[in-house]
């Protein structure tokens, strides 16, 4: 296996701290390509540490695909965190493959690529194999849920934000084993829209409400309950969570509602890494 540190990180403009911007990246052989990813790695944390794999959105600039919020609420709930890059589609756009129609030329087996990365990461940094977990923003988020439905046991449990699920994969693909599941998600959101678009007025392809695609992981879980209350906001806009609990594995589904919130990460209402933190570390294997 072909690992290569890019040259920033071999002339030492990177730190290792929750601060980081620049952080060490790699390669590595996948097929007849050779993909690239980031590593955040908290000073001082031990071995076998859990493992956040977080996946950006479509076409983001590389420059912006490191979170530092998320590198600083891993370093204090103890998580390593990797950022693998998307690959190209039609438009020369970097992203990962759930069937958007410039995604037509994409080969990539997205459940096959995450497992070889699993492994790859996983054995040259020694952190644990059985407690990884999946993050998303967007296109990322997107990914998040295709996987859920599609190999669930790659991941112990999932963080989507601003993702959807795809008609295609609502209606074809069925959730086979219970699924930890987290989403943020603004109502004023007009690329993943709150309420769907089975039209495909977006362009992205039809998919479903986000309230039906969080309940239907819920109902696979065999949830019992549903609570609702309201989280304290860093905004002015109205943070609503909405939990559905009492499955007989503890696998919960979690819907953060951000009234009027836009496409983005949402840091300017609440925490989002720092739920998510938490939300991974009910799950652990400790």
């Amino acid at each position: 296996m072909n690992r290569v540190v890019s040259f920033l990180a071999a002339v030492g403009l990177f730190t290792l701290s929750a601060k980081a911007q620049i952080l060490p990246a790699y390669s590595m052989e996948y097929g007849d390509t050779l993909r690239t990813y980031s590593m955040f790695i908290p000073e001082g944390i031990g071995k076998n540490a859990p493992l956040i794999v977080y996946t950006h959105g479509y076409s983001t600039k590389p420059a912006n695909r490191v979170r530092t919020d998320l590198n600083e609420a891993a370093a204090e709930h103890g998580f390593v965190v990797c950022y693998p890059d998307g690959a190209p589609d039609s438009r020369g756009k970097d992203g990962w493959n759930v069937g958007y129609p410039s995604q037509h030329t994409m080969t990539v087996d997205e459940n096959d690529f995450f497992a070889k990365l699993l492994d790859e990461v996983c054995g040259r940094f020694g952190v644990s194999r059985s407690n990884v977990f999946l993050a998303g923003m967007s296109n990322g988020g997107d990914l998040c849920y295709q996987i859920a439905y599609t190999r669930p046991d790659l991941f112990k449990a999932y963080a989507s934000v601003a993702g959807l699920t795809f008609e295609h994969v609502y209606h074809n693909e069925h959730l086979t084993i219970p699924v930890p599941f987290l989403e943020i998600h603004g109502t004023s959101d007009k690329t993943s829209m709150w309420q769907g678009d089975h039209a495909n007025a977006g362009g992205w392809g039809p998919y479903i409400p986000v309230p039906l695609a969080v309940a239907a992981v819920a109902a696979n879980n065999r949830c019992t309950t549903m609570t609702t209350d309201t989280i304290p906001s860093r905004s002015e806009r109205l943070v609503t969570r909405y939990t559905y609990s009492g499955a007989p594995s503890g696998a919960d589904a979690v819907l953060y509602r951000i009234e009027g919130g836009a496409h983005r990460w949402g840091t300017a209402d609440v925490n989002t890494s720092d739920i998510i933190c938490r939300f991974f570390s009910r799950y652990l294997d400790r």
